[in-house]
C-alpha cells in the first residue's frame, strides 16, 4: 500500500457530470487552483474545452465497460486517484401514471446503477492507494421527497443509501464520504424537466462548486458527512 495522501499535495480528481453544470463549475475551480483533474461527462465538445485537464474521457456511466476503461484511464493519466467528486445524473418530474417503464429504467440507471459502477472500480483502488475521498451530490431529492418526483427521488435515494453502506465498508480502509444536498442550482439541468423555475431565486452554480471544493480540500482529520443548501424560496 502507499502511503496517504497529504493534505498538502494537489489532489487527483475525478469529476463526473463534467460537461456541465456543477460538474464543469467545480472542475475549472480545482484546475485554475493547480490540482490534476480528470473529467468525464456525455458532451466530449465540451470536455475538449477545459484548459488544464489531465485527461478527459466521454461517455456513458451506466456502461460497465466505459466505467471500467475511464477509471484505468484516469489512474493512468492522474498517476494514481484520491479523489471522486460524482456529479451525473439526470432529472425526470412526472407523475406516476404518466412515467413509463423506461423511463423508470432509465433514470434508475443513470442515477443508480451508475454509481454503483463508479464505486465499484474507484474505491477498491483508492482504499489501495492510501485512501481518498468520494463526494456524491444528489441534490435536495436525495433526502426529501416532492410530488411527481417519484422515479427520480427513488433513484437519488437508492444511490445515497448504496453510498451509506459503502461509508461503512470502506472508513476503516481510508475512504471518506460526503453527500451535498443542494437545492434548485441555477444550471442547464432545468432545461431537461417539465418544472417551471425562477432563475434569480435560484443557488449560484458557483457557489455550490465552492462549498464541494472546500470540503474536498479540508484536512483529512475532518469529514464533511452532509450539507445541505437550499434557496430561501424553496425549501423542502
Amino acid at each position: 500500500m502507499n502511503k496517504e495522501y497529504n493534505d498538502n499535495e494537489p489532489r487527483k480528481v475525478l469529476i463526473t457530470g463534467a460537461s456541465s453544470g456543477i460538474g464543469m463549475e467545480t472542475a475549472k475551480i480545482l484546475i485554475n487552483t493547480g490540482h490534476s483533474v480528470f473529467v468525464t461527462g456525455r458532451d466530449n465538445c465540451k470536455l475538449n474545452s477545459f484548459q488544464g485537464a489531465k485527461g478527459s474521457k466521454a461517455g456513458d456511466l451506466t456502461s460497465s465497460l466505459f466505467v471500467s476503461d475511464l477509471v484505468d484511464e484516469c489512474f493512468s493519466g492522474l498517476g494514481g486517484l484520491d479523489s471522486v467528486i460524482h456529479c451525473a445524473g439526470i432529472g425526470l418530474i412526472k407523475k406516476l401514471q404518466d412515467t413509463t417503464d423506461q423511463e423508470f429504467v432509465k433514470i434508475t440507471n443513470t442515477n443508480l446503477r451508475a454509481t454503483f459502477l463508479l464505486a465499484k472500480e474507484t474505491l477498491e483502488k483508492m482504499s489501495q492507494e492510501g485512501g481518498g475521498r468520494f463526494l456524491f451530490i444528489p441534490g435536495i431529492l436525495g433526502k426529501a421527497s416532492m410530488p411527481k418526483a417519484s422515479a427520480y427521488c427513488a433513484s437519488k435515494f437508492g444511490a445515497v443509501g448504496l453510498l451509506k453502506a459503502l461509508d461503512l465498508e470502506y472508513r476503516s480502509k481510508g475512504i471518506q464520504f460526503s453527500f451535498f444536498y443542494m437545492g434548485g442550482v441555477n444550471t442547464s439541468f432545468w432545461n431537461e424537466i417539465d418544472m417551471k423555475v425562477i432563475p434569480e431565486k435560484m443557488i449560484p452554480v458557483s457557489h455550490v462548486a465552492s462549498v464541494i471544493v472546500s470540503s474536498l480540500l479540508a484536512p483529512k482529520h475532518l469529514v464533511t458527512s452532509e450539507i445541505t443548501v437550499q434557496p430561501e424560496s424553496h425549501q423542502l
